[in-house]
């Protein structure tokens, strides 16, 4: 049977006799000063938040500063084998773990890395970021229909992965458009939603209706009245005529996505006839202010186990909680619970696999990844709903 551990509950039901278990020395092999330092520090914070939490715990946290750069990350790693540290948290970035995987005493530790990579594993390195098979995975639930969609991203490496993991999904696909750079965002949409015919025939008709205008066709004061009205209205628009297809998936983030969505609006493809699809934002405040994100639908964590992070961030630290910090609050009790559960002093990867409630949802590890049961969501009146 697939064992269920309720996080919280297990770390409140160990027992003095679980207690006696020597302390559990956790490294955060993290950027804490350098060029990440910022994410570093953000990240080193909410560790330490969260084992305040866990305060019937005897957890020992070690910071160990990567100093952004390669040789900083051998000597943190180097300072953690010496303090005898018995897990590590961190680092954030995969690539990271390339510089430490070949030197002495890497393959004899257990790191819990804040990356969603899929594709690189390693035999002890957990990557319990979000990854994107549990982002498509929730999207299933919107591509199961005939109907088709356009896909619409980046000429990078991450969005040829995600366009053949969209690939599987049910719904059938009209096209796969790659733009360049931000330049090309404005090209790419303009010839998807083939805005210039539209546009063109837009202007026709209204020289037609200008021109019965003129022509005096209609007798009537109050039709004439009417015509006019009617040709003020289409001179206000740069077309009428919808766009022929009825759904995007977009896989941009930040500042493209919200290039993506602005030109698609522009050009008179926007939430009224389209509905646009996009991977996890995190809830993050400036999508909000965009009126051409109004109805896009993405997958993410519990929205209200994030409020009550963030609300505790603003409280104590005037400002909004960073996504890689969400994680932690997962991390560090799933360590300890599993730390302190478990008899023996070393412990292997294959020690955390299973399924778990955590603070954020319900998620399962196995092969060395976090996979999460995501929900939908949507912008709707300058708000995050439930689908």
């Amino acid at each position: 049977m697939k064992k269920i551990i309720i996080l919280i509950l297990v770390i409140l039901s160990l027992n003095s006799k679980v207690y006696a278990k020597s302390e559990l020395k956790l490294g955060a092999l993290l950027p804490l000063s350098g060029k990440h330092a910022l994410l570093g520090n953000n990240i080193y914070q909410s560790i330490l938040i969260t084992i305040f939490e866990l305060k019937n715990l005897r957890i020992k946290i070690i910071p160990l500063d990567t100093q952004s750069t390669k040789s900083g990350t051998k000597k943190a790693f180097q300072k953690g084998l010496n303090e005898q540290v018995d897990i590590f948290v961190g680092p954030i970035f995969f690539d990271t773990l390339s510089v430490i995987k070949s030197l002495d005493g890497f393959k004899d530790k257990i790191f819990f890395s804040y990356s969603n990579s899929e594709n690189n594993s390693l035999p002890n390195v957990i990557n319990f970021g979000i990854n994107l098979s549990s982002q498509i995975n929730a999207l299933s639930k919107v591509f199961n229909q005939n109907e088709r969609y356009i896909f619409f991203g980046d000429s990078s490496i991450f969005t040829k992965k995600v366009s053949e993991k969209v690939k599987k999904l049910k719904s059938k696909r009209a096209q796969t458009v790659i733009y360049k750079n931000f330049k090309d965002i404005d090209l790419k949409t303009k010839q998807i939603t083939n805005f210039n015919y539209r546009n063109k025939k837009h202007l026709r008709e209204i020289k037609r209706l200008e021109k019965i205008q003129k022509e005096k066709e209609i007798e009537k004061t109050e039709d004439a009245a009417l015509h006019a009205r009617y040709i003020d209205n289409m001179k206000k628009h740069d077309t009428l005529d919808k766009v022929k297809f009825r759904k995007v998936f977009l896989s941009s983030y930040n500042e493209e996505l919200i290039a993506s969505l602005s030109y698609f609006d522009f050009y008179d493809a926007n939430y009224k006839d389209v509905q646009f699809i996009t991977l996890n934002l995190w809830f993050e405040k400036k999508y909000l202010n965009e009126p051409s994100f109004e109805n896009i639908i993405f997958p993410s964590i519990n929205y209200k186990a994030y409020q009550e992070l963030n609300e505790k961030y603003q409280k104590n630290f005037k400002r909004d909680i960073y996504h890689l910090e969400v994680l932690t609050f997962d991390m560090i009790p799933l360590i300890a619970s599993t730390w302190f559960n478990t008899k023996d002093r070393k412990l292997k990867a294959s020690n955390f696999n299973g399924s778990y409630k955590g603070k954020t949802g319900n998620f399962s590890i196995k092969e060395n990844k976090a996979n999460r049961d995501l929900i939908l969501y949507k912008i709707t009146n300058k708000k995050f709903k439930k689908i």
